[in-house]
């Protein structure tokens, strides 16, 4: 081999070690960029998840909490109104728009419930506020009506609060959305902080770089 040969062979070699230590660097800063310490992931995770790697209780607990007012409302005197419209069971006879319109209330606050049981918090709430809002705009039909007959015409001593009783059967399914909305708030919440503590750790993660002569 002449000299021109090895000389080009040294340098060839020199290349190929050159490459491959500049991708030895690039990949080690690349480790410690994403490297975090125990600590840190601990903090993280319990952040995100709760202190045993789940969610918080408080969560479970605020959709056990949100069966008690549907099955008042929704379940039990929203039923009880909406065979009452259908049926003629009811007098005087609301319009059939009162009776779908609960009937859909309470099929899409059923349904968000369901989904919030599965962890998806939007949809659920979007369901929850929507299905409330037509449960509550129905009921709010018999209010109406028994409040203006109460003012024009005289009833029995045990009848004069029965605008009252509606309330108190229809009314606390805004309980529902208002634990909705909590419950929101506070997934969205904990996202926040997590972001922050993933960037925290990614701005103060150390970098090792290897310098090579």
């Amino acid at each position: 081999m002449s000299k021109k040969d090895r000389l080009k062979a040294q340098s060839q070699k020199q290349i190929r070690e050159r490459l491959e230590r500049e991708e030895e660097e690039r990949e080690e800063r690349e480790a410690a960029r994403n490297r975090q310490s125990k600590s840190a992931k601990k903090l993280l995770y319990k952040t995100k998840y709760g202190r045993y790697g789940k969610e918080p209780l408080g969560f479970l607990f605020m959709r056990l909490l949100i069966l008690v007012p549907f099955a008042w409302s929704g379940i039990y005197y929203g039923l009880i109104a909406i065979f009452g419209t259908f049926g003629g069971y009811i007098d005087p006879q609301p319009p059939k728009w009162v009776g779908w319109t609960m009937l859909a209330g309470d099929a899409l606050v059923l349904a968000g419930i369901i989904i919030e049981y599965l962890k998806k918090h939007i949809p659920a709430f979007v369901l929850i506020v929507t299905g409330t809002g037509l449960y509550l705009k129905a009921s709010q039909y018999f209010i109406n009506y028994l409040s203006d007959k109460l003012d024009k015409v005289y009833v029995e001593e045990e009848l004069r609060n029965i605008d009252r009783e509606y309330m108190q059967r229809h009314y606390p399914m805004t309980a529902v959305a208002a634990l909705e909305t909590v419950i929101l708030v506070w997934w969205i919440v904990l996202k926040i902080i997590e972001a922050k503590k993933r960037k925290h750790e990614q701005d103060t993660a150390p970098v090792k770089s290897i310098v090579e002569e």
